[in-house]
């Protein structure tokens, strides 16, 4: 869909955004020239972090002057749920040049999402509990779980990581083992579909 140089400002954008929320068939929007500033630009972030279908977004000439909407959009890190819930899906974003640090940020993020939806969240759901360990010890983790999120951080390549989550393992977690077989208990666990 080609909406550039329509002069949409932020108010312009409210219709968008709210359409991208339900719209589940357009892989490609064209925003260019359309003087989109900061709040703009944040209520088409949020709006994309519930689409799973666009894959490019064409945001040349506009007015604002930070990434960060973007960014959060693709990696929400306040919380499990939040970079679960992240969007995966949109793989280009077409920007002019001078938004040093946050684009080659922006930049990882989208070719994490070229991986595909699945392998993105993987990914991201990797990188979120590699930065703090602590947060994986939060989790209520049950020995199904524990092969699955080591997995995880082994295939992003983070071996300390899966070392810090094997030396921080509660004994508990051992103890669930009964003759090589594994108590599938699934009260009170975090679910799989995360992973």
């Amino acid at each position: 869909l080609i909406l550039g140089d329509n002069n949409l400002h932020d108010d312009g954008v409210n219709a968008i955004a709210y359409a991208l929320e339900t719209n589940q068939l357009l892989e490609s929007l064209m925003l260019d020239d359309n003087c989109i500033g900061a709040r703009g630009l944040t209520v088409l972030a949020n709006s994309l972090r519930k689409n799973y279908k666009l894959e490019r977004l064409h945001l040349k000439h506009n007015s604002f002057q930070s990434l960060a909407p973007l960014i959060a959009c693709l990696f929400n890190k306040s919380s499990l749920d939040d970079v679960v819930e992240s969007n995966h899906s949109l793989k280009h974003i077409f920007l002019d040049c001078g938004y040093s640090y946050e684009s080659s940020e922006l930049e990882a993020l989208l070719k994490i999402n070229r991986l595909g939806r699945v392998e993105a969240r993987r990914t991201k759901v990797a990188l979120y509990l590699e930065e703090d360990l602590g947060r994986l010890f939060e989790l209520d983790m049950d020995a199904r779980l524990c092969p699955e999120v080591l997995g995880i951080l082994a295939q992003s390549g983070s071996l300390n990581g899966v070392f810090g989550v094997v030396k921080n393992l509660p004994w508990a977690i051992f103890t669930q083992c009964d003759d090589g077989g594994v108590d599938l208990c699934e009260e009170d666990c975090m679910e799989v579909e995360y992973l």
